[in-house]
């Protein structure tokens, strides 16, 4: 078919104005090149020749517009910044778009671990390819950090003009990736990232290529500064939201402190008890607050909106976990908690340890509520002093009285007698002298537990050394004796008491006391604690124990007893029987009858026994052996009452037909 030059050029339009492809144009040449010679053919061949030329031109100048859009769509994504991650995502996929490539990528560096890692893909596909860390020596991404200028290889596996690395080549070769083009990110001069694309096959990019994907790259740059930028503002704001808050709390909790020391000490000017503290404590904490002696034993208490609760009849105390945070907020000085939602803080006073405050909330305290606590701890030390100054003040010339009647010299007493009368004691009637061996901090301690109990009327007392001493009349010795024994109840540390004999005249009072220490040391050599004793059941071996050892009076229990002696760790139950049946039959002046009655056995059966001690204690009827047997049974039993607890057993009616 003959196709003339006009004809040509009408074709050449219309494929032009369809937008044809450059197939369809090669194709028509190929038609053409079969046409003969001649000038027709020529010129056809001429002209679509030019054709082809502005298709070229025509592709390039999409090509172009196609990346002015995408760096004008990047730079309007930059303006919208919100998530860092997706705008670098964004960039590469437009990268690998316009340049045609199979992979996109993206590498940041990293300044702390000073080596770039990949941030952002698209097209790839290799685990092992994500997770590429490069350094400033190693690959083309090092090679454009340190030129930084882009750089373009047709032959990744094979270039040398680069450090290669056998993770990163084995990840390149896990994408199949054969031609690389890699352009830097510049900021301020640094380098801060790399961006890439490449191909599975091998390929040449062009200048322009490169121009646009540098272009890219600088937005991207940009994109990662902004980003930085967004960072640090958000979080100076944060930090300014933190810092306002911080000091918005500060300042409300200046402000609740402050008016909680106003409240405190409101309350102490205007004389306000313990009771007070606790409330107000309790309403401002929300929990219950208690306020304990130096011996754990509550003094008052509060509970929230609920008020002062009554104390107990019999007083309440402690549990031994808040105690034993006492001894530790003592020797801090600061509260401390013991529970979760419990905490104790110790009140000291000028002679050393008060007592305690304890709370108890639904929740921990904070640093403020746990200061307030502690303001209120100091508060109670305030209250509490003064009320020992009150009771000082009506007593305060009780320990004068007492020291001056119990070691003045004979015959001076009657100076004494008008002030012990203050105290509801007549020292020229019967009077009775009991004295509570605790440790200095332990008579302290019962001290004002006894003042509580027995106020200013009705005894003398006061701590003498490690010793309490109490002077009642004989008539109020049972309620003194009773007020010391509550307080003794639950004393936490080793305690034995005398109570003296009743004298009726005051110059004897030192020679009561010096008994009473006599018997005192008896019973520490005994090993008697816990427990009040009439001296009238130690007069006996005080005068001759009191300066003995425990040694020493195991030697003489030993010496006396001989055989019948089981000593005081072993387990001779059956001479221990038989001792308690001596020692019956001796109290019972060799009445063989009435020991047996006592004992609720049958009188063959004491004989029995009584057969058996002369095998063990030979001689121990003779009269003046009988009266030091008789003495160390009795001092065995004093020792070791659990051996003898049947003699205190009430005595039962034998049945005399019970054969032994």
């Amino acid at each position: 078919m003959y196709f003339s030059s006009i004809e040509i050029g009408s074709e050449v339009v219309r494929l032009l104005h369809r937008d044809a492809g450059r197939r369809d144009l090669e194709a028509l040449r190929d038609r053409l090149s079969r046409l003969p010679d001649g000038a027709d053919r020529t010129r056809a061949l001429e002209i679509l020749s030019m054709s082809l030329t502005v298709k070229e031109r025509l592709e390039q100048h999409q090509q172009r517009e196609r990346g002015l859009m995408a760096v004008i769509e990047t730079a309007q994504d930059l303006t919208r910044i919100v998530d860092i991650d997706a705008v670098l995502r964004v960039i590469v996929q437009r990268a690998r778009t316009l340049l045609g490539c199979d992979v996109g990528y993206l590498s940041v560096y990293d300044p702390e671990r000073r080596d770039f890692y990949v941030r952002a893909t698209d097209g790839a596909f290799s685990e092992r390819f994500c997770r590429i860390r490069v350094g400033l020596d190693t690959g083309v991404c090092g090679y454009v950090a340190r030129h930084r200028s882009p750089y373009s290889s047709s032959d990744y596996p094979g270039d040398s003009r680069f450090n290669h690395s056998d993770f990163i080549d084995g990840a390149m070769r896990d994408e199949g990736i054969a031609s690389i083009l890699g352009v830097p990110l510049l900021s301020a001069g640094e380098v801060t990232g790399v961006l890439f694309v490449g191909d599975r096959y091998v390929r040449a990019y062009t200048a322009w290529e490169t121009s646009i994907l540098s272009t890219l790259g600088a937005q991207a740059s940009v994109a990662i500064g902004n980003a930085r930028l967004f960072e640090q503002a958000r979080d100076a704001l944060a930090r300014a939201g933190a810092t306002n808050e911080l000091l918005s709390r500060q300042t409300a909790d200046t402000r609740a402190a402050a008016e909680a020391h106003e409240q405190l000490t409101a309350l102490v000017a205007r004389g306000g008890d313990l009771p007070d503290v606790c409330a107000m404590l309790a309403r401002r904490l929300g929990g219950r607050v208690a306020v304990c002696d130096e011996g754990g034993r509550e003094i008052a208490a509060a509970r929230g909106e609920e008020g002062v609760e009554d104390p107990a009849e019999e007083g309440r105390w402690i549990e031994d976990a808040a105690y034993a945070a006492l001894a530790e907020s003592r020797r801090t000085g600061r509260s401390v908690a013991y529970r979760k939602s419990r905490r104790v803080c110790a009140v000291v006073g000028g002679e050393g340890p008060l007592g305690g405050l304890v709370l108890q909330t639904a929740e921990p305290l904070g640093e403020v509520a746990a200061r307030i606590f502690e303001r209120g701890a100091m508060v109670t030390g305030v209250v509490l002093l003064l009320k020992a100054q009150r009771a000082l003040s009506l007593m305060s010339d009780a320990p004068a009285v007492l020291h001056g009647l119990v070691h003045g010299p004979g015959g001076r007493s009657e100076r004494f007698a008008r002030q012990a009368e203050k105290y509801g004691v007549d020292i020229h009637r019967s009077m009775r002298l009991l004295v509570v061996r605790a440790g200095r901090d332990g008579c302290t301690h019962l001290r004002r537990q006894l003042m509580d109990r027995l106020g200013t009327s009705g005894a003398l007392f006061d701590d003498v050394g490690d010793s309490l001493v109490v002077l009642a009349s004989a008539a109020r010795m049972e309620p003194a004796l009773a007020a010391v024994r509550a307080c003794l109840r639950h004393h936490r540390g080793p305690f034995s008491g005398v109570v003296g004999e009743a004298i009726d005249r005051p110059d004897d009072l030192p020679e009561s006391f010096e008994r009473a220490e006599r018997c005192l040391d008896l019973l520490d050599a005994l090993d008697r604690r816990g427990e009040i004793f009439d001296e009238g059941r130690l007069a006996l071996y005080a005068p001759l124990f009191s300066r003995a050892d425990a040694a020493a009076i195991e030697g003489f229990l030993t010496a006396t007893l001989g055989g019948l002696y089981a000593g005081s760790n072993a387990r001779g139950e059956r001479r221990a029987v038989l001792a308690g049946t001596l020692l019956s039959y001796l109290d019972h002046g060799y009445n063989a009858a009435e020991a047996a009655r006592s004992l609720s056995l049958h009188i063959n059966t004491l004989r029995q026994r009584l057969e058996a001690i002369d095998a063990l204690l030979e001689g121990w009827r003779d009269a003046g052996r009988a009266l030091e047997v008789h003495m160390a049974l009795r001092l065995w039993r004093l020792r070791d009452p659990q051996r003898f607890a049947a003699l205190d057993a009430p005595a039962a009616v034998p049945d005399q037909r019970r054969q032994p």
